[in-house]
């Protein structure tokens, strides 16, 4: 299910990279991307969603959501009955008291990002600002399908690379890898833009965590998958 969609760790989807055939490109220019150190709005908002997770307050998990992920799950009672429990579930393998989130920050006035991981298992997600407040954003009409390195792969890894899909031009997007920023190149187009990031170097062997964000107009989405360089 769609609606899903943020939960997911890994996804089963595997192409070649690509983007490097966009006619035009811009680097993408939010406070994070330009260095800006930024306030830290995802640590407390993932902390609510995940103890309300923790205790089965499904009331609670429903709380944590922004306004437009409601609307998009609900109404609550339908969201108490199929959602939340796949949430809770979703959940579990971040369930301990040591987790911090890798990556919480804010990329405008409107949106933040917040990942965490334990081992392979990695989880990505926008926050929103509502009235001070910052609540954890679900997929609206921004996707992503993974061009390379694809989730759960084995090979040298030299570039990062996604296809983000939305009503409109994307506006903005961003690249992570381990937890740094990298700063990507943005080649949007109505409705499908190419992100990709090249990497100074190859990244060196092992288990490695993939961030992308992109945001287009009010909507915003996040992923995040793990891959294996060799080198």
């Amino acid at each position: 299910m769609r609606r899903l969609a943020f939960l997911v760790c890994l996804l089963p989807l595997a192409a070649a990279c690509g983007g490097g055939g966009s006619k035009s490109s811009s680097p993408a220019t939010t406070p994070a991307s330009t260095g800006i150190q930024a306030p830290d709005p995802g640590k407390q908002a993932f902390a609510t969603l995940l103890h309300a997770a923790i205790k089965t307050d499904r009331k609670a998990l429903w709380d944590a959501l922004s306004k437009p992920s409601q609307k998009r799950l609900g109404p609550y009672q339908q969201f108490a009955e199929t959602t939340a429990p796949a949430i809770a579930r979703a959940l579990q393998p971040f369930e301990t008291k040591d987790l911090v989130p890798f990556i919480s920050q804010n990329v405008s006035s409107q949106f933040g990002v917040v990942a965490v991981r334990s081992g392979t298992k990695a989880l990505a997600f926008p926050v929103r600002n509502e009235s001070g407040t910052w609540k954890i954003e679900t997929p609206g009409p921004v996707t992503f399908r993974i061009l390379g390195p694809a989730p759960g792969s084995k090979g040298s890894v030299q570039q990062v690379a996604v296809e983000a899909r939305s009503p409109g031009v994307v506006d903005d997007a961003i690249v992570w890898v381990d937890g740094k920023l990298v700063r990507p190149t943005l080649a949007p187009g109505q409705g499908r833009a190419t992100v990709f990031a090249n990497l100074a170097r190859p990244l060196a062997p092992g288990t490695h965590i993939a961030v992308v964000y992109a945001q287009q107009g009010k909507n915003a989405s996040a992923q995040a998958w793990s891959f294996n360089a060799t080198g």
